[in-house]
């Protein structure tokens, strides 16, 4: 099979690439039919960029674009794509790609192969490879750029993405090129980052080295002073080298550049990249060959008119309109709510984009589009344009940069619904009497979880999601952090860590974007918060802290445009075995947090209830959680006996109108007994088992004649993680090849057949029976 590409492109395809699509049309044929496993289809599909999404069956595709250069051919055939085989949106992302969303798997080959004909791929878009190589969106036009890095950008991509050892990484490595030290693309919080840089004439770059966001953020070491241009791909290459070689392939939340580096130490890791340097020169790869993209002449003092004074325009153009470092010329910010945009509005954009400039549109890493290089006297017309297609909004740039990530809309690793969160802010602030656009350029990142694919920890303020448990009940928060920026010699990471609910997060944030409207440091956020903006934001938390109980409020127990009570279902890489670990730490973190605000009794009955899950049980109230707890951790000594009194204290007290009251546990007593706890499921197995059985497990009696396996069990009505966690415990019954037997409700037997495989054993079959299913599974054999 080939894919020829018909059309002109900013950067050449992957040579592989025909071969992958034949590859994917196999790989996607055999899992319908079954010849390959969910986990077997997933290893092939994710490093090509297709995602599966909460939604059982839909799948994203995540379409590269370095440094965010899009041709309107592109852009028409996203257009098509998504009209015909997703949702009919398409989503801008934080490194400048563009998702489709809601594909059945039958399409996602017809789509792929549609989307290569226009020379976009979506080949790296995922999995443990070179993500997709983000530049500032107004490089090449920018008055404080040294010198444009798009061409930079290109040519690293092509180099990188031909060689196959790029996506078998240990994890993903991500690289961003920005013009100036003002770092717009965030190279500092990169993998690698490469910031322009002129010394004698010569055009280089300082290369920064293991930075990152997520649960352990960092920012990046300097590793070059300066760099010439020329070796770009050499020093990308070498430092993926060390990273391939020197990586943690075992434990993947330890895996990323920045662990490696954090390990070995700057001084060895030098050394290391050094070798790997010098071994690239002695015998160099054919080098990229930079293409710069054509502009528009400039333009004379003649042909510049003056613009029309109309309202909405002389808005439009406040809000949204930069004069570039070529006199003459406009960069135009297109704002994208969400980072959306409808098909149909996309595909009469195209039409947009070839009238004016340089005839191609980027997206930014903000989540928007811009098109460059328009004159004055046709900025009139294209606000007409844009109005015409929606694209025309003025909101001040607080709300025109609002970044979130999908979440757990569409997410498997997302907590809450950010974008619902996002909207609610949006509209929030709109309501309010503010001024927003005095805030200037003030940034507020939102993920659903703590991954930052919202970018939260740069943001002046930023927002993860995260779970918390109040009144046995699951209830959605955002952890809260601030002070975040970047820029060369300055980038900082978020700090904070208190946490409300997601159904007060709104109002706080008006609150405190109140007092930074009324504050003599605006616009700079930065000096209101060392001017006492930290005070006032640990008294604004106490204030939209508290969350009252399910029956005097329940929209407290509901996501932001939700329409069932918050949970964490769906969420984890398509296995219940991540929903335990899920709930688990939610338990853990709001036992913690109710230590540090003194709550000592809910402190105990939290870290009593977190485990359980563990054991298959699940307490219906406080007084059940410490009995259960008695039963399966301190009676079996897997917890000191010390504590037996603190638990039956609990138990006494937990059916009282206030146990917070008449519970009488020493405070150190209570810290004591959750550590207990958090020590203990460190220490849990990959089983869930947290000490090894000292006698070996007696062998069961030979399955009775006309039994379907060795061990049978009826687990309909458990809901997941439960129900796996009820089937693990079964196969710890068994030997190595012996057969379990399951009943399952329809909801199990999609989850579980997947966490089963994932755990190494072997499902034999999935048989429907009425409205359960009988899933078949063989114990794995021993290691």
């Amino acid at each position: 099979m080939s894919t020829a590409v018909s059309s002109p492109t900013a950067w050449r395809l992957p040579a592989s690439l025909p071969d992958d699509l034949a590859a994917f049309e196999r790989n996607v044929a055999q899992f319908k039919e079954g010849k390959i496993s969910a986990t077997q289809f997933q290893v092939f599909r994710v490093p090509q960029g297709v995602y599966e999404q909460r939604e059982s069956g839909a799948y994203m595709l995540r379409v590269r674009f370095p440094a965010g250069v899009a041709l309107p051919h592109q852009l028409r055939t996203l257009a098509d794509v998504a009209e015909q085989f997703g949702d009919g949106i398409l989503h801008v992302t934080t490194r400048q790609d563009i998702q489709v969303h809601r594909v059945v798997v039958e399409a996602i080959h017809p789509a792929l192969t549609a989307l290569a004909t226009a020379g976009l791929s979506t080949k790296g878009g995922g999995g443990n490879t070179v993500r997709n190589i983000t530049g500032c969106g107004d490089a090449g036009v920018c008055a404080d750029e040294v010198f444009d890095v798009t061409p930079h950008v290109l040519a690293l991509t092509e180099f990188l993405l031909n060689d196959p050892q790029s996506f078998q990484l240990p994890r993903k490595y991500k690289i961003a090129f920005s013009g100036c030290g003002r770092d717009c693309s965030g190279g500092t919080v990169n993998d690698v980052g490469f910031v322009a840089k002129s010394r004698d004439g010569a055009q280089g770059f300082a290369v920064y080295v293991g930075g990152g966001m997520g649960s352990s953020s960092r920012v990046a070491d300097l590793l070059e002073e300066f760099a010439p241009a020329s070796d770009v791909p050499l020093i990308a290459e070498a430092i993926k080298r060390v990273f391939s070689a020197h990586g943690n392939r075992k434990d993947k939340h330890h895996a990323r550049l920045r662990f490696l580096i954090r390990q070995l130490g700057l001084d060895a890791f030098r050394k290391l990249y050094n070798e790997q340097l010098a071994a690239l020169r002695r015998q160099p790869p054919a080098l990229p060959v930079l293409r710069p993209i054509s502009h528009p002449e400039p333009v004379s003092a003649r042909a510049i008119t003056s613009a029309p004074a109309s309202g909405s325009f002389n808005a439009w153009r406040t809000a949204n309109v930069r004069q570039q470092k070529q006199s003459g010329f406009f960069l135009i910010e297109i704002p994208l709510f969400l980072g959306d945009i409808g098909s149909g509005t996309l595909r009469a954009f195209a039409g947009v984009v070839e009238k004016y400039g340089e005839k191609l549109v980027r997206s930014t890493q903000k989540q928007n589009l811009i098109l460059r290089w328009v004159r004055q006297n046709e900025l009139e017309r294209l606000h007409r344009e844009l109005s015409a297609l929606g694209l025309a909004d003025s909101v001040a740039p607080v709300l025109r940069d609002l970044v979130t990530c999908t979440g757990a809309a569409t997410c498997k690793l997302g907590i809450c619904l950010s974008r619902g969160a996002a909207k609610g802010i949006h509209d929030n602030l709109l309501r309010s009497k503010l001024d927003l656009h005095s805030l200037g350029n003030l940034q507020i990142n939102i993920s659903g979880c703590p991954n930052a694919c919202g970018r939260h920890p740069v943001g002046h303020i930023g927002l993860h999601g995260a779970a918390r448990r109040v009144d046995s009940r699951l209830v959605p928060h955002y952890t809260l952090q601030f002070g975040g920026r970047v820029e060369e010699g300055k980038t900082e990471l978020a700090t904070g860590r208190h946490a409300i609910p997601a159904r007060n997060v709104p109002a706080f944030l008006a609150e405190l974007l109140g007092a930074f409207e009324q504050s003599s440091q605006r616009p700079d956020f930065h000096a209101f918060l060392r001017a006492g903006g930290d005070t006032l934001i640990d008294s604004l938390v106490a204030k939209h802290k508290p969350v009252p109980r399910f029956s005097e409020d329940k929209n407290f127990y509901f996501d932001w445009g939700a329409d069932e009570p918050f949970s964490l279902a769906g969420r984890g890489p398509g296995e219940c075995g991540a929903g335990v670990l899920d709930l688990i730490e939610v338990d853990l973190k709001s036992a913690a947090q109710s230590l540090q605000e003194k709550q000592y009794f809910s402190a105990a009955a939290l870290a009593s209830r977190a485990l359980l899950v563990t054991r298959g049980e699940q307490a219906n109230n406080d007084k059940e959680a410490f009995e259960l707890f008695q039963k399966h951790f301190i009676q079996p000594g897997l917890v000191e006996s010390r504590f037996q009194s603190l638990v039956t204290l609990g138990t006494r007290v937990a059916a009282s109108p206030n146990p917070a009251t008449v519970f009488a546990a020493p405070p150190e007593e209570v810290a004591n007994f959750v550590g207990a706890v958090q020590n203990l499921f460190k220490n849990m197995d990959a089983t869930l088992q947290f000490a090894k059985r000292t006698e070996p497990a007696q062998p069961l009696p030979p399955a009775p004649a006309g039994k379907l396996a060795d061990l049978e069990k009826d687990f309909r009505g458990v809901v997941c993680p439960l129900n796996y966690v009820k089937t693990k415990m079964a196969l710890e019954q068994l030997k190595s090849g012996q057969t379990l037997s399951v009943l399952l409700d329809a909801n199990g037997a999609r989850n579980v057949p997947d966490s089963a495989t994932k755990d190494g054993h072997e499902v034999v079959s999935i048989t429907p029976e009425g409205s359960a299913s009988r899933i078949l599974i063989r114990k794995k054999p021993k290691a």
